[in-house]
């Protein structure tokens, strides 16, 4: 009998119980099934630890727009799960990824029989560039999981890549340290790739140490391109940017300056492209650029009252949303909604908007088992001021929503998703 969504979704997720395990081995067992369709691909490999998912969609968009059939692969999702594979920006059909989990299914278990253990990861990677080679996807558009020298991804051979920001971020696995990290990240660097990067000093060290060993060339902001903010509101942030090759006035439909940054970094990994052949041109890339949609990052999901979700995890993005709030007016004039993970630093995260909030409700994400207990939370974040506790995320937002201020929500992704499947907003 045919698997239903529900249930190929539930067997996905039960893969879980692998854990996380950094390694190239079970991902090219995996790939070889289906015939090895990431050998030949071309396209743009993204790591970093902030800023990889806007990176995609922007050059995405801009990929589309010059008209070339472009797969995307990012995660987490936020509302379903298909979001996670896109060809052209539409997400994979359901039908057609029940049916890959079905085929991978029988896969695994052949694997399992060899001692071969493929985890979530590792499979939902597999589908997504099976579908890219079923579908003629080219060119790839691929975010790293985590990290990037052992990361599934890292199977590519794409003559672009970017590493956005570098922060504090899964050092359980990546290492207690910013140098550690950035080397993880920098794996993703192959002979010949032209690489852009945000990151200066030391970490900028490190990823050029990389690239020299093997042979690649860095193009760093502030150094080999640019960008300047004219205005920030809550919808857009409006910027030059002095390319690799050219100049661009944009308009970037996401707010605040570190999306700017990141607009920079997908203009000037397009430019680059030409690597690999690939010729968008520069009204495709501005246009790309304009018509960028990538929601759950500073996103007004309702006017009035206004409600504002953003999915900064990590203190680094706790900053990022700070700065965001201020350029908008926003600081000190909100209530903030929080709910995190536990494998995150929630003491900072959360010291760092809590000093900007009016009030803090805490809450628990529901789907997923990582979520931080809300006692837990309750802890961390009593430190910081007077918190009020409501379990349901959903009435979290609701009773913030009714104290008349302007509402932010975040700390995850998996938040969102949990508020946004549940809650009507007033949109425009």
């Amino acid at each position: 009998m045919r698997t239903d969504y529900n249930e190929a979704l539930e067997y996905l997720y039960s893969l879980g119980k692998f854990g996380i395990k950094l390694g190239l081995d079970n991902i090219g067992e995996l790939l070889k099934i289906s015939g090895s369709p990431h050998l030949g691909a071309r396209g743009v490999h993204i790591a970093g630890t902030n800023g990889k998912g806007s990176v995609a969609a922007m050059l995405s968009s801009i990929l589309k727009e010059g008209g070339y059939r472009v797969g995307t692969y990012t995660s987490p999702h936020l509302v379903n799960f298909e979001e996670r594979i896109s060809v052209d920006l539409e997400p994979i059909e359901r039908d057609r990824l029940v049916a890959y989990i079905e085929k991978y299914r029988n896969s695994v278990e052949a694997l399992n029989k060899r001692g071969i253990y493929p985890t979530f990861f590792e499979v939902v990677t597999a589908i997504a560039f099976e579908h890219f080679g079923n579908a003629g996807a080219d060119p790839w558009v691929i975010e790293t999981g985590m990290g990037g020298r052992l990361d599934a991804t890292n199977v590519t051979g794409f003559g672009t890549g970017v590493i956005t920001s570098i922060g504090m971020d899964h050092t359980e696995h990546l290492g207690k340290s910013l140098g550690k990290i950035a080397a993880e990240k920098a794996g993703i660097i192959k002979q010949g790739m032209k690489v852009v990067t945000g990151e200066k000093g030391k970490t900028l060290g490190i990823i050029e140490k990389r690239a020299n060993e093997v042979g690649a060339e860095v193009f760093a902001l502030s150094r080999d391109f640019d960008v300047e903010v004219h205005s920030t509101d809550i919808h857009r942030v409006k910027a030059e940017v002095t390319g690799i090759y050219d100049e661009y006035s944009l308009s970037v439909p996401l707010a605040g300056r570190h999306q700017a940054v990141n607009a920079a970094l997908a203009v000037a990994a397009a430019e680059l492209l030409r690597n690999d052949a690939i010729y968008p041109e520069k009204s495709a890339i501005i246009s790309g650029i304009e018509k960028t949609v990538w929601k759950g990052r500073f996103e007004v999901v309702s006017d009035n009252p206004l409600v504002i979700m953003d999915a900064a995890h990590n203190p680094a993005g706790a900053t990022a949303l700070k700065r965001a709030l201020e350029d908008t007016g926003l600081w000190g004039k909100y209530t903030l909604v929080l709910g995190m993970l536990e494998d995150k630093d929630a003491s900072a995260f959360s010291e760092i908007l809590m000093k900007g909030a009016l009030r803090t409700l805490i809450t628990e994400p529901e789907y997923s088992e990582r979520a931080l207990k809300i006692e837990e939370l309750r802890k961390i974040t009593g430190r910081f001021g007077k918190v009020k506790c409501v379990r349901k995320p959903a009435e979290a937002v609701k009773e913030a929503i009714s104290y008349g201020s302007p509402v932010v929500v975040t700390g995850s992704i998996y938040l969102l998703g949990d508020v946004l499947s549940k809650v009507n907003f007033n949109r425009k």
